[in-house]
């Protein structure tokens, strides 16, 4: 059982990483702490060396012009003897020590009860000059610091350890949550939604983004149930056409043996090709969509691009009892598909003559960077205006008509490849419909 915790506790990220933020944070500090100690207690040492250097400068200068000793500084001693001397000068002083050479040099006691010193040996001459210092106070200091320098250490990791096991578990119950609402999408509740407390942090910023995610996934399967049904709704009327068609030509020839008329074969084509080119535009529509395209993007000019759609489509116009009007006003240059930027006109142009006013004149405006076709028609409900850009949406009213509802779900699966604005707007004085395009220009 503690195994097991232990093996999960071990796969948490945020208990992992507060275990290496705390063990970088305890090595650095136990190396500050230790070059600390090292530091102050080689300063003790240098001020102990410089005090007794300069009593022995004192001395020696003394004993150079043969004048009284001065006096040693406070929690100093001094003395002054021949160098053919062997016994100790000062009671508390080992014979050996007098065989030391000049410098520095530790006490070593002769009992337990003597302080500890610090003593310079010096040789001027015949003589040698000896200050001790007690050092037993700095002895004192030197321990009581290392001491305390092991209690903060110690109470320092263990108030890391406290606040960094706090915030671990602050921070894994947050991954806990984002975990849960994943795992709840994971099973297909769509609608689960990760509500994160505590402030705005990355953690915070990343469950906006996966809620966002889930959002858009949650619409795009609506889309497609939504484009699912119309598609079995908008086929089963050539299907059964189709079905009609066949068993009637079937009882003809089985009942009263005739023969199945080239008519009949044509209508039954007809039925087919309607229902094959749904599927072929759905099919263009989602290469689109993929964006494999754009990486043949050119420099295209919208000036010429709308004068060679109305060169082509003009004529085709005017056959339908009404005429195609192109107005050209500073063109600019776009990154784009020539080929998908006429398909997305001829499918404009196409929907304003199929809806549009007997004898209208249709608008292709090209201006700066915008595209638009206007036509004279009834226009589209603003209620209506962002449905109708769905695959397979008809208007109720226009259901009966030719189409499947594909046109502008094309025209904006190709804006959003270039990356521009689409929106279906009023014509001119509030009348027709105004399909407009705003791309972003080579240089912008």
């Amino acid at each position: 059982m503690f195994l097991t915790r232990l093996s999960k506790w071990r796969r948490q990220s945020a208990l992992r990483q507060t275990a290496g933020l705390l063990a970088v944070f305890v090595l650095i500090t136990t190396l500050a702490w230790t070059a600390t100690f090292w530091l102050v207690a080689r300063e003790m040492d240098r001020l102990t060396e410089a005090r007794l250097n300069a009593q022995a400068d004192k001395v020696a200068a003394a004993l150079n012009v043969k004048s009284p000793l001065p006096a040693p500084a406070f929690g100093q001693i001094q003395h002054v003897f021949d160098r053919s001397r062997t016994e100790a000068p000062l009671g508390f002083f080992l014979e050996e020590d007098l065989d030391e050479n000049d410098g520095l040099h530790r006490l070593r006691r002769i009992e337990q009860s003597f302080p500890e010193f610090t003593f310079l040996l010096r040789t001027v001459g015949e003589q040698r000059i000896l200050v001790a210092e007690d050092t037993e106070r700095l002895e004192e200091v030197r321990e009581l610091m290392a001491n305390g320098l092991q209690v903060a250490l110690a109470a320092s990791i263990l108030a890391s350890l406290l606040f960094g096991a706090v915030i671990a578990r602050r921070a894994q119950r947050r991954l806990n949550v984002v975990a849960t609402g994943l795992n709840r999408v994971a099973a297909g509740q769509l609608d689960a939604r990760i509500a994160l407390t505590g402030g705005e942090d990355d953690l915070t910023v990343l469950a906006d983004q996966i809620n966002q995610t889930t959002e858009r996934l949650a619409q795009n399967i609506e889309q497609m149930r939504v484009q699912s049904s119309n598609l079995a709704h908008d086929l089963r009327t050539p299907l059964a056409r189709l079905r009609s068609q066949l068993e009637q030509a079937l009882s003809d020839l089985q009942m009263r043996q005739q023969p199945i008329t080239p008519e009949v074969m044509e209508a039954a084509l007809d039925q087919v090709d309607q229902i094959v080119g749904t599927f072929d535009a759905l099919l263009r529509i989602a290469r689109i969509e993929s964006g494999a395209r754009k990486a043949g993007f050119k420099p295209i000019d919208l000036g010429a691009l709308g004068a060679q759609v109305a060169e082509v489509f003009g004529p085709v116009v005017e056959d339908a009892g009404q005429k195609l009007v192109l107005q050209v006003t500073n063109p600019a240059t776009v990154a784009a598909d020539q080929e998908l930027l006429v398909q997305l006109l001829a499918n404009l142009i196409q929907n304003a003559l199929r809806y549009g006013a007997a004898g209208q004149t249709i608008q292709l405006t090209v201006t700066n960077g915008t595209l638009s076709v206007t036509d004279e028609g009834p226009g589209i409900p603003i209620a209506e205006r962002q449905k109708v850009l769905e695959p397979l949406y008809q208007i109720e009213a226009t259901r009966q008509g030719a189409g499947f509802g594909l046109g502008l779900s094309m025209v904006r699966a190709i804006a959003a490849l270039h990356q521009a604005e689409f929106a279906l707007l009023e014509g001119s004085e509030g009348q027709g419909l105004r399909a407009e395009l705003r791309f972003e220009t080579v240089g912008s």
